[in-house]
């Protein structure tokens, strides 16, 4: 199937008549006539790997959210494409009616806007019908003397000054580079075209507000007229960047001002027409893709009897002032809905397409120059960022070059008045966050490095959440909680094993490999969970456990049934020692010996864990291609990668030779481990030089996959030098367990991450986990003011963060009586349960804390005594919970390419703060940690402002020669300017 597109286009101005609602009220004047048609344009596009699109262009203000969903219904209708392949631009027509929900500058005609839906719509489905055969050829065609929007004033531009061209040229960076030009060709003649600029492309005169689509849709006309049966479809970008035009002028004015600028941008898209090149090596195979997300974010703080007082000012004025009567009527709406306790935010949401190497990111909200600029250094210069349907949710601020940090910022006001409430100023961050992930989605088979500052989430599937009802996790469960993971910010989930199991090892004793167990789904539930995640762009990773299966395997049923069994040799069996007893004195992490007697046999097995978990003999090549087989069987179901579960133990020294004593003791006070363990060095039951080979084979088997499949591996601390090893036997992610066996302080971590860094290989990329099923929680170690530096420290390292579950909310060890323990390895005389860290992720505030409807005393493990108040739905409430640091730590990390894949320098520390930056071109983040619960000054030589903080949440600017930490507070500060640099 080679690339398809087609056009459609339906002239909007039939029902309007002259009585358009546009600037009306706001001119204090209604509009009493039309100068040219409005149209709706529509290209629909269909590629050869099956996506497929259609972007409908209107000459309008803003089209209603409302009007959005019954287009897209109506289209779906029709042609049975689905919603979320259908999408809406409004091109900011001031001339157009103000169909956009209670926009305050005029009420809009009820009739016209009844059959908006139908008219857009019938564009959209004219472009699918007209779908055919086409090549695509692209250019970027300069545009010269336009004027940025948001300078003019301070530059002194004035309409007589725009019209005869005699302003200052803005600094170019600022402005896109061209026009983007796509020719589109059917059997060789032009079919039609699209134009992309970012702009604010109003030409608007005092006598009406209702002279024409503005410049850019008089061009289209003219190239239309040029080229008879073509049709133009005008995208524009984000706004902010130009406007022929500072001020409402006179019509003779602004007549002269729309021929010159429609002019002008008609001739910059005939040159691009004429000289476009092919968009891609293989014109007729080009990839397209759609992707559709809807963004969470937070409103800025509001005052209600602040908005009452408003109110009722603009009710007192109006006699005066009709625009104070919009007010008015806005103003009253908004507060009834707060004082009703509705949800007053709308919906935002990111529409992603590709076209070949083309990217465009549509937001139903006005986004500036600043979140394009971002997105496209971060994505390169084939992305195009567009306002697809403005709709007055309000403006995205951004800082950027054309307006300095204020409070209130400038797009505060707009929504007030238009009947919302205003966004937070960070709200740029969510929304580069959320273009980034989009676009990601778009490329997820191309980018084969994903797992490289990707956000990883270890959810513990038995304590997870219970989807089936019986009172454990499943993967039902999980499957439910994508959505919040999703917002999150996670990238990829880690499940943990779900395979058959007795569960004696929270299932990591593995009875058979290639199916479910029963309590966690089925194979389908699984296929399920990977579509999923997937349709959230959302990878899954899932346990592999080569070292050892339970002792209910049918490998080591057969293996143990006798001496000449064909899979005798696949586990490790030796006979007892000379004069009787164990063949040497290793110790097993569960307590006591490894090797248990098998006496139908006379032989002892060897089990590095549980003795219901023998461990496996990697020596033997039949067990070495079983496992290797069972890593494709999961990769072959989708899985985008695994977590290699002891994977420094697959080979143990093959004389078997006895571990020297540790006179002084080896007990590692961080891990959860029986008192024996620690008795002896273990330098012959595990890390032996052979398991590099073995690792190799299972990085072989990922590289037999498209898309990156990622093998992370579990290895013991270590010292860097042998930690980095396991990058040349071919592992892309060994965790680091060293630092989650580091003392809190600000020396010694730095320290630790300064040999992390030094030993790393050329081009290697590390994770970093300070939370793990096998030890204490977080914030048992650390406590709760610490646990959130520690969450700072997580996000913004140059690494991939690996988050535990219910780390995100703060939650605590929780003990568990003997009686309802679930780990065995607790079981053993001396041993120690791993239980209190695994307990049920706490979602609400009800019964069993949302983890599950089962009776209490059926679930997997108690909850947490501290559910009523640490939970994720109060959290999700709290502005100043864990919850949502976390959730405004990823969203930043997402945004930022320093923070997300950049370098990282330590300088500047002090004994009480671990001070380092992240670096991606342009973008630097200073991140700075008070480890200490004392505040803490440390000297900094730069500008800018902070971004996160885990104590003061108000907006602080940074400037001078040193920052002043409060007790336990951690800080992401975005650097604009190093006083070094100058």
């Amino acid at each position: 199937m080679t690339l398809r597109i087609g056009f459609g286009r339906t002239d909007l101005t039939s029902p309007l008549g002259v009585e358009l609602a546009g600037f009306g009220p706001f001119l204090r004047r209604r509009a009493t006539s039309v100068h040219a048609p409005l149209y709706a344009r529509a290209v629909a596009v269909t590629g050869a790997g099956g996506g497929r699109w259609v972007l409908v262009s209107c000459d309008l203000l803003g089209v209603a959210a409302d009007v959005v969903d019954d287009v897209s219904a109506r289209v779906a209708d029709a042609t049975g494409w689905r919603p979320d392949e259908v999408v809406v631009h409004a091109t900011h027509n001031h001339s157009g009616p103000a169909t956009v929900e209670n926009v305050g500058w005029g009420a809009p005609d009820e009739l016209y806007v009844a059959r908006l839906p139908e008219l857009i719509a019938r564009s959209c489905v004219e472009a699918i019908a007209a779908l055919a055969p086409a090549t695509v050829r692209h250019a970027v065609v300069p545009l010269d003397r336009f004027a940025h929007n948001r300078m003019l004033p301070r530059r002194g531009l004035t309409n007589a000054r725009a019209l005869d061209g005699t302003w200052t040229e803005p600094d170019p960076s600022l402005l896109d580079p061209g026009v983007h030009v796509l020719r589109v060709d059917h059997d060789g003649a032009l079919a039609g075209f699209v134009a992309s600029y970012s702009c604010h492309p109003v030409i608007c005169c005092e006598e009406t507000s209702a002279v024409h689509g503005d410049f850019p849709g008089e061009a289209l006309r003219i190239l239309e007229a040029a080229h008879p049966g073509a049709t133009g479809v005008f995208l524009q970008g984000a706004l902010g960047d130009l406007n022929p035009l500072y001020a409402h002028g006179p019509a003779e004015e602004s007549m002269r001002a729309l021929e010159l600028y429609a002019g002008r941008f008609a001739d910059a898209v005939a040159t691009g027409l004429a000289s476009a090149a092919p968009l891609a090596a293989d014109a007729e195979a080009v990839a397209v893709a759609v992707v559709k997300r809807e963004i969470p974010y937070e409103l800025a703080p509001h005052d209600v009897d602040e908005l009452r007082k408003r109110r009722d000012e603009a009710y007192a004025a109006m006699d005066a002032d009709p625009q104070a009567g919009v007010t008015y009527v806005s103003l009253r709406r908004t507060v009834a809905a707060l004082e009703a306790g509705r949800d007053v935010r709308r919906p935002l949401w990111v529409h992603a397409l590709r076209l070949g190497p083309l990217t465009l990111l549509g937001y139903n909200v006005e986004v500036f120059h600043g979140i394009k600029r971002r997105l496209r250094e971060a994505l390169g210069e084939h992305c195009l960022v567009l306002s697809t349907t403005n709709g007055w949710l309000g403006y995205a601020p951004t800082h950027d070059a054309y307006e300095a940090p204020a409070d209130p910022y400038p797009a505060y006001e707009v929504p007030i008045i238009a009947c919302h409430l205003p966004f937070r100023p960070d709200i740029e961050d969510d929304l580069v966050a959320a273009g980034m992930r989009a676009a990601g989605l778009l490329h997820a088979g191309a980018d084969e490095d994903w797992w490289r500052g990707a956000v990883v989430y270890e959810c513990h599937l038995p304590s997870f959440r219970d989807g089936s009802g019986d009172g454990i996790g499943d993967l039902e469960g999980l499957i439910e909680s994508l959505d919040y993971l999703h917002d999150l910010g996670v990238d990829a989930v880690w499940t943990g094993p779900f395979y058959r199991s007795p569960l004696l090892d929270q299932g990591f004793d593995v009875s058979d490999y290639l199916d479910v167990e029963p309590v966690f789904g089925t194979l389908a539930t699984f296929d399920r969970l990977v579509a999923a995640a997937h349709e959230r762009g959302i990878r899954v990773i899932v346990d592999y456990i080569p070292n050892h299966t339970s002792d209910q395997h049918p490998w080591f049923v057969a293996s143990r049934s006798s001496h000449d069994d064909p899979k005798r040799d696949w586990y490790v069996w030796r006979d007892p020692a000379p004069g009787g007893g164990v063949p040497n004195n290793w110790t097993s992490e569960a307590g006591g010996s490894v090797w248990e007697y098998d006496e139908p046999t006379g032989q002892y097995y060897l089990h590095s864990h549980l003795v219901e978990q023998p461990d496996l003999n990697w020596r033997n090549p039949e067990v070495r291609a079983a496992l290797l087989d069972v890593l494709r069987f999961w990769l072959d179901r989708g899985a985008d990668g695994v977590r290699i579960d002891v994977a420094h133990m697959l080979m143990k020294d093959p004389e078997f030779r006895d571990n020297p004593e540790a006179p002084g003791g080896n007990h590692n006070e961080f891990d959860l481990q029986h008192p024996d363990f620690g008795t002896q060095l273990h330098v012959h039951d595990r890390r032996h030089p052979d398991t590099f080979a073995a690792l190799a084979e299972i990085r072989a088997v990922a590289e037999e996959y498209p898309g990156g499949r990622v093998t992370i591996a579990e290895i013991e601390a270590m010292p860097w030098s042998d930690w980095a090893e396991y990058y040349a036997a071919g592992m892309h992610l060994p965790f680091p367990f060293r630092l989650l066996e580091t003392h809190w302080r600000a020396d010694l971590l730095r320290s630790e991450l300064e040999g992390l860094y030094a030993a790393l290989p050329d081009g290697a990329w590390p994770i970093v986990a300070l939370g793990n099923h096998d030890r204490a929680r977080l914030a048992t170690r650390l406590g709760p003011a610490q646990a959130r530096v520690a969450a700072v420290l997580l996000i913004t390292l140059a690494a991939t963060p690996c988050l535990l579950y219910a780390d995100e909310l703060g939650m605590t060890d929780q003990p568990v009586p003997v009686e309802r323990q679930r780990d065995y390895f607790a079981r053993t005389h001396g041993g120690v349960s791993r239980d209190p860290s695994r307990t049920p992720m706490p979602w609400t505030d009800g019964v069993n804390g949302g983890f599950s409807p089962a009776a209490e005393s059926a679930l997997w493990l108690p909850v947490s005594r501290e559910v009523a108040t640490l939970n994720v739905a109060a959290q999700l409430r709290d502005p100043a919970s864990m919850l949502r640091l976390y959730r405004a730590l990823t969203r930043l990390r997402h945004a930022s390419p320093a923070l997300r894949r950049g370098s990282i320098t330590f300088a500047g520390g002090t004994e009480a703060v671990l001070a380092y930056t992240r670096t991606a071109g342009s973008d630097r983040k200073l991140v700075l940690l008070n480890l200490t619960h004392r505040p803490a000054t440390i000297p900094v030589s730069m500008t800018g402002r902070v971004l996160v903080s885990t104590t003061d949440p108000t907006a602080r600017r940074v400037s001078g020669t040193e920052f002043a930490l409060a007790a336990d507070e951690a800080v992401v500060i975005d650097v604009e300017s190093d006083h070094a640099d100058h």
